[in-house]
């Protein structure tokens, strides 16, 4: 089995020296539902060193060692590696990625170095989603709805609730509201809104491909429209993950949790076009399916809004938020500008869309209209975010 760190491929995977675990001098602080923080306390090698090559030929081996390259510097936290010696296996921070070709003048093969820091196994650590759930204001005009469905991969067991990560006082073995499948696994949800604690942690324990497969992902299409290249050999992955909120998108900006996923075609200087496609998983058909959205062409709307620009606000494993900025082009309201806080949470089949805490209008009726069959109706934001919690720490 190829080793893996969170979604991405390690092949050749070895370690340069005798010893796996190296002895860092560190201090770990644990933190309110969220990763631990881990300082260096001294220059010694990293827990793990890893090393080994991408060659994949030159369109892929570039795209496998970006993501590489920028999962190292996000804000994601601990992640799984899993696959290869089991010895490994467990929970690491990327410490630092070295990640260039092998040739100057050609990037087929690409070498890559990986130095980790441990923060524990399954047996050390559970998964934890903090959540805490509230109304923002001044919302948006979607509706009125109470829930905030949080996510959990419906492989997990152990399955509970607390009221804090450090000698929690009260425990509740919760029941899924219900089961969705998406595109890559199923997933259970839970109505935190209707949980007798205020800022509820989850906790659980699942298989590390459990778990990477459900998480919401930031992809650049790079041109290509399909996902996948079909063939008779298999498929292969053709849009890039993107984990770094500055990255510089070649194609479409996707964002997508299994359940829904949101496509913008951004303008750009060589080509002005822009445009909003909202999809949604089909289960019983296997295949992704537009969602409806109203069209100015097709005389349904006065005024014609498209995205002109995206700007990514936060990459994590349990939801990706953006500031979408749309300009009307054309029709009654051309030449306006409004901007709405986008995001998207695993589990969830439709997307939360946010008035910023800045602005106090609602949104101009055409541009409600437009992203109405696709919104939320719940005015209650889960603040689900993931992180891994010591078992130590949640002991009866």
């Amino acid at each position: 089995m190829t080793t893996r760190i969170y979604t991405i491929p390690l092949p050749e995977a070895t370690t340069p020296t005798d010893q796996d675990a190296l002895g860092t001098q560190l201090s770990e602080q644990g933190v309110l539902g969220s990763d631990a923080i881990v300082d260096a306390l001294s220059s010694e090698a990293a827990d793990l060193t890893l090393i080994g090559q991408y060659a994949l030929g030159p369109y892929h081996s570039e795209v496998v060692a970006t993501e590489l390259e920028e999962l190292a510097d996000s804000a994601i936290g601990a992640v799984s590696l899993y696959g290869g010696a089991g010895s490994r296996s467990g929970y690491y921070q990327i410490r630092s990625a070295d990640v260039e070709p092998v040739h100057a003048a050609g990037r087929d093969i690409w070498e890559w170095e990986l130095s980790l820091t441990a923060n524990g196994t399954r047996k050390s650590q559970f998964r934890a989603v903090e959540t805490a759930p509230s109304q923002p204001d001044p919302g948006h005009p979607f509706g009125n709805g109470m829930s905030a469905l949080v996510g959990v991969p419906s492989a997990a067991r152990q399955v509970r609730i607390v009221d804090s990560t450090s000698d929690p006082t009260e425990r509740i073995r919760p029941t899924p509201v219900d089961t969705v499948s998406g595109a890559l696994g199923d997933v259970d949800r839970y109505d935190v809104a209707d949980v007798a604690i205020d800022e509820p942690v989850l906790l659980y324990d699942v298989p590390p491909d459990a778990q990477a497969d459900v998480d919401v992902h930031v992809y650049d299409t790079r041109g290509r429209d399909a996902k996948f290249l079909e063939s008779e050999d298999g498929r292969v992955r053709m849009w890039q993950s993107v984990f770094a909120r500055d990255h510089e998108f070649t194609g479409n900006v996707v964002c997508s949790n299994g359940l829904v996923r949101i496509r913008v075609d951004e303008p750009t200087a060589a080509d002005a076009t822009a445009a909003l496609d909202v999809e949604a998983w089909d289960a019983g058909a296997s295949e992704w399916m537009a969602v409806d959205l109203p069209s100015y062409a097709d005389g349904e709307l006065e005024t014609q809004w498209e995205p002109v620009d995206v700007d990514l606000t936060h990459i994590g494993q349990a939801s990706v938020r953006a500031q979408v900025e749309f300009e009307a082009v054309a029709g009654t309201n051309e030449g306006d500008v409004y901007a709405l806080d986008v995001e998207l949470e695993r589990g969830r089949s439709d997307v939360e869309v946010w008035v910023p805490d800045s602005v106090a209008e609602l949104p101009p009726p055409d541009l409600e209209a437009l992203l109405e069959p696709a919104a939320s109706p719940s005015i209650v934001d889960s603040g689900a975010d993931q992180g891994l919690v010591a078992r130590e720490e949640v002991r009866l």
